[in-house]
């Protein structure tokens, strides 16, 4: 070997060796998950394959931490039902006491709600019911309308009877279990409500909500549904649309037509506090949210969650199978756009973002510390050589060997 081919050799082995740490130290930083991606599902909304694989492969492509799939919380459950049903079992056990309070606890929800999970039969039941609780009307109290015979409980209790009628003129009454006086009383609010003038109702909002009357079967909107031959009175109104929280109302017809428009309701979403604290256990410092948006089109929304439950961006993409380039690229955005916040934050010194109130149970943070700085050659030479030795060892090998097969090709 040439001494001009062993020096040529001898500079292309340091600096390779001397980039071989740097490029070892970088790997590791981009290796280490920054991001816990999640994608929240919607409730009762059909699974989106197409969406969560193509977030899926984005996640994976860019080494965010493995993908977790949240359940988005459901709105809370009807209880109307369940107290009706324990309500008239009372009533009808004559425990009129018992049974006003869930009849009462009943009507105010449904008077928020339109009435959702009840059927129309139920609505009138809720009212009739409830006014023999109110009447306490057993077995022994009069039949009669005379002057003597009506009291002001029972003029109060007439009021639901009217109620119950508007509902369901048509809904029979069994003697046997009914007292006389309610039978005789809800026959008269029967007659009332038959006389009342027929109204024409119109409802006007989104497309892909449904909406119900009096508990009668769900329509779509569509831009708007008109029912017809409504008796004059009081009337519920539910709305039901997936991804958004349902909405409900009473109200009451009294003119020949009326119209309703449904407000806009808020899409049911994950809490960023909730994708806060599973990032935390996951050990990571952020959170990346993907989740479908209702309405017309198939769009998903990212959003980038701090530790604190504080979105830092978001971006609105589509989902359609011409445009599945776009979640990937928003992707890689957001993951950017976590680790130039995080730069920032360990440039200026601050400490990573701590949450504003975690539950009790919640673990602390597993979070990986940033690599300790290692000594300098001009402070503690040697510690800077024990802290290289595999390195200096290299190049000593290195430099002999050339300057052995330098000599040689002297000689």
């Amino acid at each position: 070997m040439r001494p001009r081919t062993a020096v040529l050799f001898l500079i292309a082995s340091l600096a390779s060796l001397a980039t071989l740490g740097p490029r070892r130290a970088a790997a590791a930083d981009t290796d280490t998950p920054l991001v816990h991606p999640i994608y929240a599902k919607l409730p009762d909304l059909a699974e989106d394959d197409f969406t969560r694989r193509a977030f899926t492969a984005a996640t994976t492509r860019y080494k965010l931490a493995p993908l977790e799939i949240i359940d988005v919380p459901a709105p809370p459950t009807p209880q109307a039902p369940a107290r009706l049903k324990t309500a008239i079992a009372s009533a009808l056990k004559l425990a009129f006491d018992a049974a006003l309070p869930d009849f009462d606890a009943a009507i105010a929800e449904i008077e928020t709600t339109g009435g959702v999970g009840l059927t129309t039969a139920e609505l009138a039941d809720l009212f009739l019911y409830r006014g023999m609780t109110i009447a306490r009307a057993d077995w022994k109290a009069p039949a009669s309308t005379g002057a003597a015979a009506i009291t002001p409980a029972r003029t109060q209790a007439f009021a639901d009877y009217v109620r119950a009628a508007t509902l369901a003129a048509d809904r029979p009454l069994n003697p046997r279990e009914i007292p006389p006086q309610v039978v005789a009383d809800f026959a008269r609010a029967v007659a009332e409500a038959r006389q009342q003038p027929r109204a024409t109702l119109v409802v006007r909002g989104d497309a892909d909500a449904q909406v119900s009357l009096d508990g009668g079967a769900p329509l779509k909107v569509a831009g708007g549904v008109t029912f017809r031959d409504v008796v004059y009175g009081e009337h519920f109104l539910s709305v039901d649309e997936l991804g958004r929280a349902p909405w409900g109302k009473r109200f009451a017809l009294g003119t020949a037509t009326v119209e309703e428009t449904i407000p806009p309701r808020a899409a049911l979403t994950l809490d960023d506090r909730i994708a806060a604290d599973h990032a935390r256990r996951m050990g990571t410092l952020f959170a990346l949210v993907a989740e479908r948006k209702p309405g017309a089109g198939a769009q998903v929304e990212l959003r980038l969650v701090d530790l604190s439950g504080a979105k830092r961006d978001a971006a609105l993409v589509s989902t359609s199978r011409d445009e599945h380039g776009a979640l990937d690229a928003a992707v890689m955005r957001l993951d950017e756009e976590a680790r130039r916040i995080q730069q920032v934050l360990l440039a200026s010194g601050q400490k990573p973002p701590i949450p504003v109130a975690a539950p009790p149970d919640t673990p602390a943070p597993i979070l990986v510390p940033p690599p300790p700085r290692g000594a300098q050659l001009g402070t503690d030479p040697m510690a800077w050589a024990r802290d290289r030795w595999p390195l200096l060892t290299a190049v000593g090998v290195v430099v002999g060997a050339a300057l052995v097969l330098s000599i040689a090709a002297s000689n």
